[in-house]
């Protein structure tokens, strides 16, 4: 773009008419060549040549040694000084060191206004420096500087914005753009940097690709690059930290060298120096983070307090971490937890290594103590070091539930006294760390628990089957014994009386399969007599009445009953004479 300019303004030179004038001078010394050219001033273009060329200088030396500059205009003391093509100099000593055609290279194409705007430009083309000292040293070009000593030590720095008072005052950088007092104030080399504000990125040196927008912003990078800050004071401190995001009022304003952190609210990780790798999200996250790394919070005030932790996540309005690597969803004041479907815990054969089956059951279970309890909020909050401040008072005290579970310390004991293999208590990990229950881990003892009564329980029931058989035919035998010793007491009785009423005889056969016949003798002073079948359960079968008297029987088919043995018993006027056994096969 240079060359084609510098081609373009040689032609005009070479094509102008030599012998045409109409210039206008007023001045002692004031320049009297060249064409359409108005010098008002001592000594202003008084060294205008013949190829001089439609220029307008106003004041003491304005454009005293230019001899070959075409369509400029120098307004002030000393402006354009030496000359130049199609530049615009406003201001004592403005473009006082611009060189035109007659030097090798030329300054073209500049707009000065302002006391010593672009006074020591040489070489620089496409410039605009409006305000007293802006772009005060400027070889460069195509930069455009508004406000006093803007851009004023820039020398050879290209494409360049800067707006306000020493808004890149030290710039050499290319394509910066400074927007607000001071803003990018120290900047060399940096390049691709956006500040916005007053003191925006004020100390930065070489740092590139930064954005800062906001009062004091970056105000301390001098190295870092690829950080964004949005908000008063936001990464304030940050001197090498770089591929930052910080969003909010004073957000990450103590950052130095940390790297990759991420933080959007008022204050969020205001505290934070050298960790890296964080994210907070709200007013407050992470604020008390310094140099913990690979922490996230979401919420107000969430994060760890006190203590530099890592790799925490917390979740919800004053969600507090006690200790690194942990995960805390909601404050004291969340009365419920939920989704959809349940929790889903990793859980795959394919990495699970050295299994044994060691896991304790009913007397782990057996050995827990079981209680309902009230949590006290307020102390809790203690604690954690964060105000009560989640709920009102009034409102805390209708929340308040009883709760059932156990207590983590007398589980911890129960597991240390006896050994067993348990993960279910989490304990402190630090002194502002506390106890917690893994509810999900009783799952697995309670299921071995159940396992070991299961078992237990059909050992038993065996076992009871067993002796209520036993007792049963204990209790038979007991009815025989019994029956045939009353049967014995009564013949026995009758004998000694002279009077043998009833006697009962084995049924023959016996064993038997189609039919058996039941003997049995009765006095004829007997009333009524009774053949009873019996089960071995005691179940009643039959009721056989027997009418005649003497030596009598009753036949008994094998189709009547099922295979197996049975009670019969002789029953007359009410009482048991004998009881005996039969067996009936198939």
């Amino acid at each position: 773009m240079k060359k084609i300019l510098s081609s373009f303004f040689l032609m005009i030179h070479l094509v102008q008419p030599v012998l045409s004038q109409e210039n206008t001078s007023y001045g002692v010394n004031a320049g009297t060549e060249g064409n359409r050219n108005s010098f008002f001033g001592y000594n202003a273009g008084e060294q205008a040549g013949k190829n001089s060329l439609s220029n307008t200088a106003i004041g003491h030396s304005a454009m005293m040694d230019d001899t070959n500059g075409i369509f400029n205009t120098a307004v002030g003391a000393s402006t354009l000084l030496l000359g130049g093509d199609a530049c615009t100099a406003i201001g004592v000593g403005a473009l006082q060191q611009n060189r035109g055609l007659s030097f090798e290279n030329t300054g073209q194409a500049n707009t000065a206004v302002g006391v010593s705007a672009l006074n020591n430009n040489l070489y620089g083309d496409n410039n605009t420096g409006v305000g007293a000292g802006s772009l005060h040293r400027n070889r460069g070009s195509e930069n455009t500087a508004h406000g006093y000593a803007a851009l004023y030590t820039n020398f050879d720095g290209m494409y360049n914005t800067a707006t306000g008072a020493y808004s890149l005052y030290g710039g050499n950088g290319t394509l910066n753009t400074a927007n607000g007092y001071r803003s990018l104030y120290g900047n060399t080399s940096g390049k691709e940097n956006t500040a916005i504000g007053s003191y925006a990125m004020d100390s930065n040196t070489t740092g590139y690709q930064n954005t800062a927008n906001g009062y004091r912003s970056l105000f301390s990078n001098t190295i870092g690059y690829y950080n964004t800050a949005l908000g008063s004071y936001a990464m304030y401190l940050n001197i090498s930290g770089s591929f930052n995001m910080a969003s909010g009022y004073y957000a990450l304003s103590a950052n130095s060298i940390g790297i990759r952190n991420s933080a959007g609210g008022f204050r969020a990780m205001d505290s934070n120096t050298t960790g890296s790798n964080n994210t907070a999200e709200g007013a407050f996250a992470l604020e008390s983070n310094t140099t913990g790394n690979y922490n996230s919070a979401l919420g107000y005030n969430a994060g760890p307090i006190v203590g530099d932790l890592s790799n925490t996540t917390a979740i919800g309005s004053q969600a507090i971490p006690t200790a690194s690597n942990q995960v805390r969803v909601g404050n004291t004041a969340v009365t419920s937890i939920g989704g959809q479907v349940s929790w889903t815990t990793f859980s795959d054969g394919r990495f699970k290594k050295d299994i044994k089956e060691d896991v304790s059951g009913l007397d782990f279970v057996n050995s827990l103590r079981p209680v309902s309890y009230v949590v006290d909020r307020a102390e809790v909050n203690k604690f954690l070091h964060v105000s009560d401040s989640s709920a009102d008072q009034s409102q805390e005290k209708m929340h308040i539930q009883r709760q059932t579970g156990f207590v983590a310390q007398e589980v911890e004991a129960v597991v240390k006294k006896t050994g067993y293999v348990f993960y279910g208590v989490d304990a402190p990990e630090n002194e502002n760390d506390h106890y917690g229950i893994r509810y999900a881990e009783f799952v697995v003892p309670l299921v071995k628990a159940v396992q070991e009564l299961s078992t237990n329980a059909e050992a038993q029931q065996k076992q009871i089957e067993e002796q209520k058989k036993l007792i049963e035919q204990q209790q038979k035998q007991i009815e025989v014994l019994l029956a045939g010793l009353n049967s014995k007491i009564d013949i026995g009785a009758n004998g000694m009386n002279g009077n043998k009423k009833a006697f009962l005889l084995q049924n023959n056969p016996n064993p038997f399969t189609s039919e058996t016949e039941i003997r049995m003798t009765l006095d004829e002073t007997v009333g009524d007599a009774t053949i009873i079948i019996y089960s071995l359960d005691g179940k009643e079968m039959r009721n056989i009445r027997v009418g005649d008297r003497g030596e009598v029987s009753v036949k008994m088919s094998g189709s009547e009953l099922s295979p197996g043995m049975y009670l019969y018993t002789l029953v007359t006027d009410g009482k048991v004479v004998d009881t005996k056994r039969m067996v009936l096969t198939q």
